[in-house]
């Protein structure tokens, strides 16, 4: 018996020490797998000016480069390089570990790149102008490549209607193209830094609320060119919902001077006219929303579209400092008379300091 017993402790104290060895060689390898590459071949990433960590992690995992994104940002935020990641192009050797990643991203292998700064409220036709004038691409072959982004992608959208096809689904941002990166290439960036803005949450609500991306896109566009200020957007998006639930017309001149310049030209006057004309876009004269966005909205318009503030205001004009707001037609009239008001003693003063 003291034998069996013998052996059998012998046997315990070797399983113990082969699981506590199977035990270690897992903890070591789980993080080196982790911190580890996972593409096979070269990757070429771009990082945008103002990407956050998490969009970086996000990227690096949509390409197949890391294996796990939480992994990564602990990572670099332990290595501090969070702080320090600088937009551009970058191409991504296989299997590197992340030291060389982190390095890359942070100094070097950046090819050589042109920037482009595309302010919100931009038409893609702008945007187009934009390229030309960076020497990337035409603003003719810009165009052509958003229809063929349209075409390829399949969108559930109408397009009939619109003037151009992705209106409004190019992010404004300030980008780091490769010298040598396609129309199609600078499309489809800056298709997927938009689609990076909307969560699985964003979907949901929207969801929720009986809303399409289109729609979304749509209202923050409005907003985008109606807003002085970030502060305003959600005042704003509040009288278009209230105005739609009401069946009004939303009378919003910035969709009037889209239709009038066909997305291309800009008119800086609004004329009794152009509130006549037959066209999709012409608010003043057709209920709900426009067929689609007039121009690409920053985040805090997409926000205050899909988050509109509760309150009872259906009218608003410009103000001394950004947009004056009224729940009665009376009260905006009277807001209106101050903006005249305004106005006649600008140009006075003007004229007071003429030689």
């Amino acid at each position: 018996m003291k034998n069996k017993a013998r052996l059998i402790l012998i046997l315990t104290i070797v399983i113990v020490i082969i699981a506590a060895a199977g035990v270690y060689s897992y903890l070591s390898f789980i993080p080196n797998y982790l911190s580890t590459g996972a593409n096979e071949e070269t990757v070429t990433v771009v990082i945008s000016q103002g990407d956050s960590l998490a969009m970086v992690a996000n990227s690096l995992h949509d390409e197949g480069v890391i294996r796990n994104r939480f992994w990564f940002r602990r990572e670099a935020q332990k290595e501090g390089v969070d702080r320090n990641i600088r937009p551009g192009t970058y191409e991504i050797p296989p299997e590197e570990p992340f030291s060389e990643i982190f390095e890359i991203l942070q100094v070097g292998e950046q090819r050589e790149s042109v920037a482009v700064t595309f302010p919100e409220g931009l038409t893609l036709y702008q945007m187009g102008e934009r390229v030309e004038n960076s020497g990337l691409a035409t603003q003719e072959a810009f165009i052509d490549a958003t229809e063929d982004y349209y075409q390829r992608q399949g969108l559930s959208f109408d397009a009939e209607p619109l003037f151009f096809s992705l209106e409004g689904y190019l992010y404004p941002d300030t980008y780091h193209f490769d010298k040598d990166q396609t129309p199609m290439e600078i499309v489809e960036i800056m298709t997927d830094r938009m689609n990076r803005i909307f969560t699985a949450e964003d979907y949901e609500t929207m969801e929720e609320k009986g809303l399409t991306l289109h729609e979304v896109l749509t209202k923050a566009s409005l907003i985008e060119r109606e807003s002085a200020f970030d502060q305003e957007s959600a005042l704003i998006a509040g009288v278009i919902e209230n105005r739609l639930n009401r069946e009004m017309l939303l009378q919003i001149d910035a969709s009037v001077i889209y239709a009038v310049g066909e997305g291309r030209e800009h008119i800086t006057r609004v004329l009794y006219e152009h509130l006549e004309e037959d066209n999709p876009f012409n608010t003043y004269r057709f209920h709900g929303l426009p067929p689609g966005p007039i121009a690409a909205p920053r985040e805090s318009s997409i926000r205050a579209a899909m988050e509109p503030e509760e309150h009872a205001y259906l009218f608003y004009v410009v103000g001394e400092e950004g947009h004056v707001f009224a729940e009665t037609y009376e009260e905006h009239l009277e807001n209106v008379a101050a903006y005249r008001e305004m106005q006649e003693d600008a140009e006075d003063e003007v004229l007071e300091e003429a030689p």
